[in-house]
């Protein structure tokens, strides 16, 4: 981030102190105002944010929200997790996808972005290097995450169950369905496969029938899924975009290079 002045006045340095002591480092518009007494007008509080975010102190998460910078060798960046940012542009959602399977340990590549389930407005954000989005997803499929303590704020992050099948619900590309399965394979020992199947059950038909065709191939006993997979038996689905293999017991269509 480039940036006009680095330097902050004594006026403003105790205006970041006092705004970091009262509500943390992600601040809204409203509490830098009250911070400043409430007594200055809308105009000079505007004023004051600008030129604060012009020199780098304050950072624009979105309208009305800011991530506030307290070391200067730390402009343009943020020591603030990324998930706690995620959860201040869009309470109504929980971190999901491979940002929770970071999270839980199951994966371990560097991420450009964090991704996020919302029972609002599917909608992205870019904040300095990472961007951050929000998929929409019906009402009743809005489950399956917990409340966990990240910098000292409450973050919702979705358990490793419900990570696995937010990407089979949302994404059918060839890198999801091989991310999936490795996952489900090398982590066997550490995911709950009872809660797994009990939560697609809660899913559309195919993503029941991706479910259990997994398992199957992990030697995971699926037979409740396929009870429940089979109410339209002259129907298929397909595992990914491209798939042109089909498994007659789930009526999917998948490719065997992705599975093993």
């Amino acid at each position: 981030m480039e940036t006009k002045n680095t330097i902050l006045s004594q006026k403003d340095l105790e205006l970041l102190e006092k705004i970091v002591l009262q509500y943390g480092k992600i601040v809204s518009f409203d509490q830098i105002r009250d911070a400043m007494q409430g007594t200055a007008s809308i105009g000079a509080v505007r004023k004051r944010v600008a030129a604060m975010s012009q020199a780098g102190w304050l950072i624009r998460l979105k309208k009305g929200l800011y991530l506030a910078v307290t070391d200067i060798s730390a402009l343009g960046f943020t020591d603030v997790s990324e998930l706690v940012i995620a959860q201040s542009l869009n309470h109504d959602s929980y971190i999901s996808f491979e940002s929770a399977l970071q999270y839980h340990g199951m994966f371990d590549q560097m991420l450009a972005r964090v991704d996020s389930v919302t029972s609002r407005t599917t909608k992205t954000y870019q904040v300095l290097q990472t961007t951050y989005t929000f998929s929409c997803i019906k009402a009743d499929l809005y489950f399956g995450f917990t409340q966990e303590s990240i910098n000292h704020q409450q973050v919702n992050l979705a358990e490793k169950e419900k990570a696995i099948l937010d990407l089979l619900y949302f994404r059918s590309s060839d890198y999801t369905a091989s991310l999936v399965m490795e996952k489900l394979r090398v982590y066997q020992d550490q995911f709950d496969f009872e809660k797994l199947k009990t939560y697609s059950a809660r899913y559309s038909l195919a993503i029941i029938r991706k479910t259990g065709f997994l398992l199957d191939r992990l030697g995971v006993d699926a037979v409740d899924l396929l009870w429940q997979s089979h109410g339209k038996k002259s129907s298929y689905n397909k595992l990914t975009r491209n798939a042109d293999q089909f498994n007659a017991k789930w009526r999917l269509y998948y490719d065997p290079h992705l599975v093993g």
